[in-house]
This record gives structure tokens, C-alpha cells and sequence, in this order.
């Protein structure tokens, strides 16, 4: 989780570091803090591909305050939470059009600010893909379950097809595999194959065919392998 703070007095922005820190080792969560004195770095930071997933900025910051950042900030990132640090309520409704998550008021408290992460933290797991991990011989892989195509077993040795990537191996039970990938979008379809529904383009002749052009043996019924995936696909409408 990449956190930017942006305040341009060093003892607030020392302070809300002090306090995020604490918040992430409390809940023994892996968080990346940033630190600008200005709006201006922060953007510039933005530009050079530096992405984050919660934004503190502090409203009042010349001559780009928090909210004209923001402003800038949407235009090319809609999924970051934002949240502003004022000394005034009067502030809030400049806010509106950028979508701020939350308004802190200064001096920001441990619970304020708890309550605030809290938030963003369900807001960004809701965005961010998850991830299932890998251990190989050659190494370990973090692999979004939005990627698999398809998982299949021969012998206890699992092949895990994926976008983008040569495809992952590795020893484990395939009931196993299906557990850690506990997730409305996958389908035993065979004792030997799990598949992403996302990825099926079609179901026929005792197989799916995958959107890359895979075939995967179905040993459910085709109608039930149909009724499965008809289901699924209208719960997404």
C-alpha cells in the first residue's frame, strides 16, 4: 500500500507521518510512505509513474493547494482515496468534485486518522486485484487471480496458465490450489482442471474454449457446465 503525505509545515507532515506509521504497525500492514512539502512534487512525482493508493493533502498549500492538486491528480488517476487535512470546515465542500474520501481536521488525531485509513483501506481493497502466491523451485510468483486462465493437474504437479507470463509449476493437490483461489469466477470443471470463467469463450463438444484459443475437457455435464457459466456471466450484467 503506497501512502503520499502532502503538507508544506514540516511538523504536521512530521506528525501525520508519525501517525500513519503507527497505524500500519499496529494492523502489521505493509505500508510505503512518501513525503512533499508541495503540491508541485507531488505531481511531479505522479508524472514520473509514481502511483499511489491514499493521498493526505493538507487544503491550505500555496501556490497549489490540496484541493487544485487533487484536481489535477484525477485527471489521471480515478482510483486513488484522497484525503484532505484542514483547519476548517469550510473547506469540505471544495472537495466535492474530486471525490475526497474524508476530512480530517488539525490537529489530526490518532483515532481520526484511524477511522479515515480504515476507510480508504476497504476502498482500496475493493480495487486492487487480488493475488494468489507461489512458491516454486525457481523462486517465488504473486500472480492476480484475474490473470489464470486456467490451472491443471497431472500427477500433484500444477500448471498454472496466465496472461502475459510462461506458465507457473509447482507441486501441490489441485483441491488445494482451488481453496487458495476461493473465488466465484473459477469452476472445477474436470478433477484435473480449475478454469476462470472470465476467460471461457464458449462451451461445446465436452470442452471449454478458452479466450486464448485452450481448450479445457469438461467431466460435468455440459448442460451444467452451461447453466454454471450462464449464471455467472448474467451476474456481472
Amino acid at each position: 500500500m503506497d501512502i503520499a503525505l502532502c503538507d508544506d509545515e514540516p511538523p504536521e507532515l512530521e506528525h501525520l507521518q508519525g501517525l500513519v506509521g503507527e497505524y500500519g504497525r499496529q494492523r502489521q500492514l505493509p505500508f510505503s510512505i512518501s513525503c512533499f512539502l508541495s503540491g508541485e512534487d507531488l505531481l511531479s512525482a505522479i508524472d514520473q509513474g509514481h502511483a499511489f493508493n491514499v493521498i493526505f493533502l493538507d487544503v491550505r498549500m500555496g501556490p497549489s493547494n490540496g484541493v487544485l492538486t487533487a484536481r489535477k491528480i484525477r485527471e489521471s488517476d480515478d482510483k486513488c482515496s484522497l484525503i484532505f487535512a484542514t483547519s476548517s470546515r469550510d473547506h469540505a465542500i471544495d472537495g466535492y468534485g474530486v471525490r475526497a474520501l474524508q476530512y480530517l481536521l488539525k490537529p489530526i488525531s490518532a483515532d481520526a486518522l484511524g477511522q479515515a485509513l480504515d476507510q480508504a483501506m476497504e476502498a482500496q481493497a475493493a480495487i486492487i486485484p487480488k493475488l494468489i502466491h507461489i512458491k516454486t523451485r525457481q523462486g517465488s510468483h504473486s500472480i492476480p487471480l484475474e490473470d489464470i486462465i486456467f490451472a491443471e493437474s497431472d500427477a500433484r504437479v500444477i500448471t498454472i496458465h496466465h496472461r502475459a507470463q510462461e506458465p507457473v509449476r509447482f507441486y501441490e493437490r489441485l483441491d488445494n490450489f482451488a481453496r487458495q483461489c476461493q473465488d466465484e469466477r473459477f469452476l472445477r470443471c474436470h478433477k484435473s482442471f480449475l478454469v476462470n470463467m472470465d476467460h471461457v469463450r464458449s462451451i461445446a463438444n465436452g470442452s471449454m474454449i478458452m479466450n486464448t484459443g485452450q481448450t479445457v475437457p469438461v467431466s460435468i455435464t455440459i448442460s451444467r457446465a452451461k447453466e454454471i457459466f450462464a449464471s455467472y456471466t448474467a451476474s456481472k450484467i
